[in-house]
This record gives structure tokens, sequence and C-alpha cells, in this order.
């Protein structure tokens, strides 16, 4: 039961089995979003050019009654080079319109694209077996049965149209050839307008279907998802060691900047701040490693043994802990107690850095950093 439901496809696509899928043409594509683009742009073509067509069409039969009385093949032959560039002349516009309208429609969906996979043979593609269960498949159910509405839709609208108009075509047969021309007209308007607004309609529903079909077949089982994000991004106990070493690399960085430090400052034990001074490098003091409990301990310890002062300053150290981050200066508001350090270092610099000191920790809050060098066990 557990196996069964672990093979289940529940889990959404990833972005890499989507960007895979991609590459290999696997993209959300409506042929009724395009085949709807390029109806809808050739009914908006022929209802521009309307006008300047008919013209070109009367034109057409007239310059062919005109070759009347003419031998039969030079008539035959200039009739023919006629009509072949006027079909030039219109259709060439309406096919560029129609070739341009489904490049935009397809790139509307899913962008520019070109992949080789799809077109490259297959040897499924010639098997009967494949073949087979492609024609019975559900997704070519699908496209029959969309087929098969799309032709009752067209059937009805051709149907009530034709029906609306037959009466006004009776008559149009007493008025002449300009009356029967303009219902005709009229009627080839209507059959445009209401197939494109149909066609729009089952466009956006098949668009839709497509999409989800699309998801559907790119959903994965919970093992694929877990197996797709150790390749991507390692197994989860080598990237926990990784992260452990970049860790233990970060804190013993700190702990080699302590050593250098100009001065340490402590709460004395759950916060240490090390800080450097140099005004051939910056203007201000920057912090250049910070840590609590163990790892605070660490800072005090490898200062200590190389030398550098401690100071014992509880609100200055969880200031500084909490609000400036390493390679940061010393905020503004506590510079004032900064500069005290900076001149005790400065008076006592000659036994400062060399090795342990006798005298331990500097309790600034019972102002022993104010003391005169030899004063108070300094």
């Amino acid at each position: 039961m557990s196996s069964g439901q672990s093979g289940e496809k529940t889990e959404q696509p990833t972005a890499k089995k989507t960007r895979d899928a991609r590459t290999k043409g696997q993209v959300v594509r409506s042929q009724e979003v395009v085949a709807t683009a390029t109806l809808i742009s050739v009914i908006a073509y022929i209802c521009y050019t309307w006008g300047a067509t008919m013209t070109r069409l009367e034109g057409m039969i007239d310059n062919i009654v005109q070759l009347h009385g003419r031998d039969f093949q030079t008539s035959a032959f200039l009739a023919m080079r006629l009509i072949f560039d006027e079909c030039v002349v219109v259709l060439l516009p309406l096919l560029g319109i129609a070739i341009g309208s489904a490049i935009l429609a397809n790139v509307s969906q899913f962008g520019a694209l070109f992949s080789f996979e799809v077109i490259s043979p297959k040897l499924s593609n010639i098997s009967p077996i494949s073949g087979f269960g492609k024609i019975f498949s559900v997704k070519q159910l699908f496209e029959t049965v969309k087929a098969i509405i799309k032709i009752l839709i067209l059937t009805s609208i051709m149907y009530v149209i034709i029906t609306e108009n037959i009466n006004a075509y009776m008559y149009s047969i007493y008025c002449g050839m300009s009356c029967l021309t303009h219902v005709t007209s009229i009627v080839i308007f209507e059959m445009l307008f209401y197939t494109g607004l149909a066609f729009i309609v089952v466009a956006i529903l098949d668009f839709f279907y497509q999409r989800h079909s699309h998801t559907k077949s790119l959903m994965m089982t919970k093992e694929e998802v877990t197996r797709e994000s150790k390749e991507s991004e390692g197994d989860p106990i080598i990237k926990g060691k990784r992260k452990q070493i970049a860790q233990e690399l970060l804190l013993s960085d700190g702990l080699d900047r302590a050593k250098k430090a100009t001065a340490v400052i402590i709460n004395p034990t759950h916060f240490a701040v090390a800080f450097d001074y140099n005004p051939e490098v910056a203007p201000l003091p920057i912090v250049v490693a910070k840590g609590c409990n163990l790892y605070a301990h660490e800072i005090r310890t490898q200062a200590e043994r190389a030398g550098v002062p401690i100071f014992r300053n509880v609100p200055l150290a969880r200031s500084l802990y909490a609000d400036t981050e390493i390679n940061a200066f010393i905020p503004d508001e506590w510079f004032s107690a900064v500069a005290e350090i900076l001149a005790w270092v400065n008076q006592n610099r000659e036994t400062l850095y060399i090795s342990p000191l006798k005298h331990g920790v500097i309790d600034m809050e019972k102002g022993l950093h104010l003391a005169r060098p030899g004063e108070g066990g300094y």
C-alpha cells in the first residue's frame, strides 16, 4: 500500500523539470489559440480591404468580358493571366498576415523556442503499437470531440444566418447585381463575426485545458522530487557537512582576527566583540569579530593569549554584538566609550600584543581603564 502511494504523482513539477521539458519542446501550446488568432487576423484584413478587393474583382471581371471576340486561346491565356495577377495581389498579403499571426500566437504562449528534439526522428513515432495507442488516447479523444463541436458550431452559425437572410436573397434577384452583392456581403460578415466569437471561446477553454494537461503530465512523485533535490543541491548529509566546515572556517577566521585586534569588549561571559583601529586604514574603529557564549569565550581566550587587552563593559558589549555587523564601523553613540579604550591602549601600548597580560580583564564600569600606567596593577 505504501509503495503504491509513494508512486503516485502528487507533487507539482519543479522548476528544473519544467525547464528540462521546455528544452525538449514540451510546452503549453494550444492549436486553437493559433487557429483563432490566424482566423481573427484574416477576418480583420478582409474587412479592412473588402471595398478595395470588390473594386479589383469588378475590374477584373470587366477586363475578362472585354476579351470577348478574340480567338479562344488568346482570350483564355489573358483571362488566366488576369485571374492569377489579382489572386497574387489579394492573397499574398493575406498569406503573410496568416503566417505572422500564427507565429505571434505561438510566441505569446511559450515564448521564443526552437528544439531539435521535436523534429528529430524517433522510432516510437513509426511503431504500430505506439501509433495505435495515440489513436485511442484520451488526448486524441479530446481533439476529436473538439473538432466535432467546432463543426457543429459552424454548421449552426451557417444555418441560422442563411435562414434569416434567405428571403433577402430571393428578393435581391429582382433588384439586380448590386442588391445581390450587398446581401452576400452582409451574410459573409455575419458568418465571419460569429465564427470568430465562437472560435475565441473555444480557444480560451482549450488553452486552460492544455495548461492543465501539461502540468499534469509533468507531475512528480515524492521520490522524484527528493532525488532531483539531491542531484541539484547535493545529499543533505554532505550538504550539512559542508555547512559545518564553512562555519568552522568562519569561526577560525574570527578567532584569527581577534588575536590581531586592538581590544576586546566582553559582557563578561555571554558576549565578546573585538575591534581594530588603524587610522592609516580607516578613520574609525572596525568590528573584526564577535560571538556569544562558547564562541565569546574562545574570542576572549585567543585575544588574551596574544596580549590583546580585554575590557569589561556590559551595555557596550551587548549593544555592539546586537547592532553591529562584522567589518562595520563602531556606532557613533558608543564612540566616546571606545575612545577611552583607545586612550588606555595608547598609554600602555609598549606592554601589549606581546604575551598574555598579567592584569587580566579591565573593568570599565569600575573606572580601571582610567588608571595611569603603573597604578592599579598595570
